[in-house]
């Protein structure tokens, strides 16, 4: 019997854990529990059981504290992590520590069963004789050759096919037939992704390869340059029809998953089969570029036949009549957003990425010709530029909008000079518009209308009563404090940057200036003491 502790501060969890599943079919038993790590410390060394489940969330000594005991002084014991959270935050800790896995709250009994397994067959791996050793030596190093195999031939094509064959052979590795399928995790507009890359790539290829040993195919997973490039590989026995049809049940049951599981979007491409190592190339070929055409596109689920083959819908090409352009050199922007909303959908309806490239990038030049003087000539210039490194329709629509709301800014602005507005107005109009932007201050601004910034604080002081800071630090703090009006969640800080205070202290000393008191205590007064919490 291989002796089991269970570590968890709730009770019901280590009481059903303990009492629920039948250890004695899985050739174990629970020789102790524990209420937090401090007190598992002692119920280890008590027992020296060979297994310790343990949740993270702990009072006193957490759960990855006590991995990092057991790592130091039980290097032979194995530990497995409970945790509540789906987004898998602790799960590079974990990694750290050397924990052989963690299971997601509430468990699944028969993920438990197989976790402790699994486990168990480590354990038994680790007691095996000398030659097992070196036999599963040699397999996980089969592992590793077969791994780089596969990268090469997807790097650099059938260049080195008869090479690589021979390598497979001396390690007697069968690639066997199957389908290359390749995933991926991109949304630019996703701040949060960018910090934790490398640790969803790590939870997706978890979740895609038992997603696919359930449907009892193989997997091979290749990472490369953000995506998951996975070999699929079944049964040679099975005809082909069979197992893409497998393939492709598998494939949305790991994009539900990893919805479920890290609530982020995902894209995917599945290939063609292969049958032999030479086809492994134009297998990954092609799903790559169904991932690329889907990923462009975009959809919080990615729909069957998107994933199977590119769109043959019929190419549309999106309008530019001369009204559009009319509305934006008037300073319309309703009037031209619904025109951009109508050119964005007819080039969606054609899906084909090569049309929507081009009427994006002719949109761009027609109105730079419309607009050969203005300020904003430069940003479209950039935008042509830069539009091509895009990779998703989105990203076009965004860039295409906000050069659309600029350019009918501008036209209102040169509209609004052409009718006389003083130029302390016109100034006092753009803080009014752009008092959230943290960069903004007097040389700036100076800059942006073509005069000093000494001309510019004498006009401002004359005309309006009031000198430049003043004016925006106003302007800051009154609409500071309709937002802590309005919203108990917000904090302070998140109030602070969103009126353009990149210091939350220095906010705070304005605030008082004007208000008498700080912008915590104007929110004690409005939802209590505990909402500074928040």
């Amino acid at each position: 019997m291989y002796k089991i502790v269970i570590v968890d501060d709730e009770d019901i969890v280590s009481r059903g854990l303990s009492e629920k599943v039948d250890w004695s079919k899985l050739n174990c038993t629970v020789c102790g529990t524990a209420a937090n790590g401090l007190e598992g410390i002692e119920v280890i060394e008590r027992f020296k059981p060979d297994i310790v489940i343990t949740d993270i969330k702990m009072p006193g000594m957490n759960g990855l504290e006590l991995a990092e005991h057991i790592k130091r002084h039980y290097p032979g014991m194995i530990t497995i992590l409970l945790s509540g959270y789906s987004e898998f935050d602790y799960a590079r800790t974990a990694v750290r520590h050397q924990v052989f896995d963690y299971l997601l709250k509430p468990i699944k009994i028969p993920d438990l069963n197989a976790c402790i397994l699994k486990a168990v067959d480590r354990i038994n791996g680790k007691r095996a004789s000398l030659l097992q050793a070196a036999s599963d030596s040699k397999r996980e190093n089969a592992d590793i050759v077969e791994a780089g195999i596969l990268m090469n031939v997807i790097v650099n094509g059938n260049k080195d096919i008869a090479a690589m064959r021979t390598k497979l052979k001396d390690y007697g590795i069968q690639l066997g037939c199957g389908v290359v399928v390749v995933f991926e995790m991109y949304n630019p507009s996703d701040l949060s992704y960018e910090d934790y890359a490398s640790l969803y790539q790590y939870a997706v290829n978890n979740i895609v390869n038992e997603t696919y040993h359930r449907f009892q195919m193989a997997t091979s997973i290749v990472d490369m340059e953000g995506k998951s490039v996975v070999v699929v590989k079944s049964d040679p026995a099975l005809q082909q029809v069979i197992i893409r049809k497998r393939v492709v049940e598998a494939t949305t049951e790991c994009l539900e998953n990893i919805e479920m599981y890290l609530k982020k979007q995902i894209s995917v491409g599945i290939g063609t089969g292969f049958q032999e190592i030479s086809e492994l190339y134009s297998s990954f070929q092609h799903a790559l570029k169904l991932l690329e055409t889907q990923l462009f596109w975009g959809s919080l689920m990615p729909k069957l036949q998107d994933v199977l083959q590119c769109s043959s819908g019929k190419p549309a090409l999106g309008r530019m009549d001369a009204e559009w352009f009319e509305a934006i050199c008037d300073g319309d922007e309703p009037k031209a957003k619904r025109y951009l909303d109508k050119f964005t959908a007819d080039i969606r309806a054609g899906r084909n990425k090569s049309i929507a490239l081009n009427c994006c990038l002719d949109f761009l030049l027609g109105l730079s010709k419309h607009v050969p003087e203005w300020r904003i000539k430069d940003q479209i210039t950039e935008a042509i530029a830069g539009i091509t490194g895009l990779r998703t329709f989105g990203e076009y629509t965004d860039l295409l909008s906000r050069i659309t709301a600029l350019a009918c800014e501008e036209a209102l602005w040169r509209k609004e000079e052409s009718m006389g507005r003083s130029l302390a107005e016109r100034i006092a109009r753009y803080l009014d518009d752009h008092y959230a932007e943290a960069e903004l201050n007097l040389q700036l601004v100076a800059d942006l209308f073509h005069v000093s910034a000494s001309h510019l604080s004498r006009i401002f002081k004359k005309e309006l009563g009031t000198n430049f800071n003043e004016y925006l630090s106003l302007k800051r703090v009154e609409k500071a404090k309709q937002l802590l009006t309005g919203s108990r969640r917000l904090t302070v800080l998140e109030v602070a940057r969103r009126v353009g205070f990149a210091d939350g202290k220095y906010f705070g000393q304005v605030y008082k200036k004007y208000y008498g008191i700080t912008p915590s205590e104007y929110k004690e007064t409005l939802f209590g003491p505990r909402c500074n919490a928040l």
